[in-house]
């Protein structure tokens, strides 16, 4: 019993003397989403569009990443596809799919935008 404490007590003291550790830089932070709508609208430097670039890259990504789960889940309830009682499993995940595959498209293409926004910058001076 008292191993168990003092190791709960060791987790605790880690745990909270994580948060206290030095602080990471602002720039090299990633975005964070409530943060992109004021950056798009303030974005007027290279490194403020390749940031916005990441942070949709990343965005595409985990979007990728769900677009093929979703794409997993339609073919194992394939054999629901000619039911006519809607919604069922395999409707659900088709439309699962048609959002990802949206959302992996719209993050690509505002990645692209903000890195050729960048490169047309870097190319002005």
């Amino acid at each position: 019993m008292r191993a168990y404490l003092k190791t709960a007590l060791a987790m605790m003291v880690v745990t909270l003397s994580l948060p206290l550790g030095a602080a990471p830089q602002k720039t090299s932070e990633p975005l964070t989403a409530r943060e992109v709508q004021k950056a798009e609208k303030e974005a007027k430097t290279k490194a403020d569009h390749l940031r916005l670039a990441a942070y949709y890259r990343l965005e595409a990504e985990q979007d990728q990443k769900k677009l093929a789960n979703a794409e997993d889940t339609m073919k194992h309830w394939s054999w629901m596809a000619t039911w006519t009682k809607l919604p069922n499993a395999y409707s659900s995940s088709k439309t699962n799919v048609e959002i990802y595959r949206s959302k992996l498209e719209d993050a690509t293409k505002r990645a692209t935008d903000h890195e050729k926004m960048a490169e047309t910058l870097q190319a002005s001076r």
